[in-house]
């Protein structure tokens, strides 16, 4: 009795275990079900395969991340320009116009030079009248002289992140979303904990070089 790891993609359980499990398959019958013993379907394996890292990759957390203020911030000083203030004063162009244009501008103006959020802001793009709603937010929380990485662009607003977990050295909350959490984290675990659970029912059976005689029960 007990298990045995030396072959364990053959078999992991003991000769006199695999004796009583074929005993027990044969001496069945199974309602009249004749149930062979097969190996799982290879694509069958590799779809579970792909649906796990799939599902992996959709929920990782460093790409659920909701926009922050710290993004938009070069965006409001840009605004506020001369060269965006007489686009808007324009008369020969519509409101529509002028605002098209006006972020143009600051687009262009931004790819003069490289931030570390330039992935970020392609990711979440914005328009002026969405600008409009958010500066002055942005500018007031510049003036507390907060982290503006610390806060979410939620539509028209914008609010301080839940994220909790993570503290600074002098033990405040850092607010800001980790490439990686805890969540995540226990997702691993569980996965790894399936599959090899998974993996001892089905290899605890008799090697499928062994197959039941039906005759004996049916």
């Amino acid at each position: 009795m007990g298990i045995r790891l030396d072959r364990p993609f053959y078999t992991v359980t003991t000769h006199d275990q695999n004796l009583v499990a074929q005993e027990i398959w044969e001496g069945e019958s199974l309602g009249g079900i004749k149930e062979n013993n097969r190996p799982v379907p290879a694509p069958i394996a590799v779809l579970l395969v792909i649906i796990v890292i799939t599902a992996f990759m959709l929920t990782f957390p460093l790409w659920g991340q909701r926009p922050t203020a710290a993004i938009y911030a070069d965006y409001v000083d840009l605004m506020h320009s001369q060269e965006v203030q007489k686009i808007q004063e324009n008369k020969d162009l519509t409101p529509r116009q002028a605002d098209e244009q006006s972020m143009a501008l600051i687009e262009k103006r931004l790819e003069e030079f490289s931030s570390p959020y330039d992935f970020q802001r392609k990711q979440h793009t914005m328009d002026m009248n969405h600008l409009r709603f958010v500066a002055p937010q942005i500018e007031k929380l510049r003036q507390e002289g907060v982290d503006l990485e610390q806060y979410s662009i939620i539509g028209p607003d914008v609010v301080k992140q839940n994220f909790e977990g993570n503290q600074a050295p002098d033990g405040t909350t850092i607010r800001k979303q980790p490439w990686w959490d805890i969540g995540y984290t226990i997702d691993v675990y569980y996965v790894i904990y399936f599959c090899l659970a998974v993996f001892f029912m089905v290899k605890g059976l008799p090697p499928i070089s062994w197959q039941p005689d039906h005759t004996k029960a049916h």
